[in-house]
């Protein structure tokens, strides 16, 4: 919905929008804006505290990968976007680092290794974003490995 706002000839304020137009004298408008202002800042905190909460999530299930067995993470690895094999380490720490370098050839570890260096600065929000595409391979992986270890 499109806002405008217009400041009358008598120092009174109009704002348009859409279908309803408001005539407001500048005490209220002030109030108007510090209770649409703390709104929106109680918002954001909640958001941050939110992907925050997604975040340490995802950090713990991908220290919990460095458990998995080689075999399943080398099925794993070759489904994964370079940016998502990088969220995952730099999620999980160097453990998993050493686990992916060792559970690929050595050409794909040598690209592995540039796209770490180079892909220094993921966001929150992309590290979630690419957790959330690789939740259902990660799931996959950990059925794999619960049948591996009840055989």
């Amino acid at each position: 919905m499109e806002v405008n706002a217009k400041r009358l000839e008598s120092g009174e304020y109009t704002l348009d929008m859409g279908p309803v137009s408001l005539t407001l004298e500048e005490p209220v408008l002030e109030q108007l804006y510090e209770v649409i202002h703390q709104r929106l800042q109680r918002s954001g905190q909640q958001e941050a505290v939110g992907l925050n909460k997604k975040l340490q999530a995802y950090r713990t299930l991908a220290q919990k990968l460095v458990t998995v067995n080689d075999r399943i993470l080398q099925a794993l690895l070759p489904q994964l976007t370079p940016e998502q094999m990088v969220t995952m380490v730099r999620l999980s720490g160097p453990e998993m680092f050493d686990k992916i370098k060792r559970n690929l050839s050595r050409q794909n570890g040598q690209q592995f290794e540039e796209d770490h260096h180079d892909l220094n600065k993921i966001t929150v929000h992309q590290a979630i974003l690419y957790m959330e595409q690789i939740m259902p391979l990660i799931k996959r992986a950990a059925q794999e490995q619960k049948q591996r270890q009840s055989t």
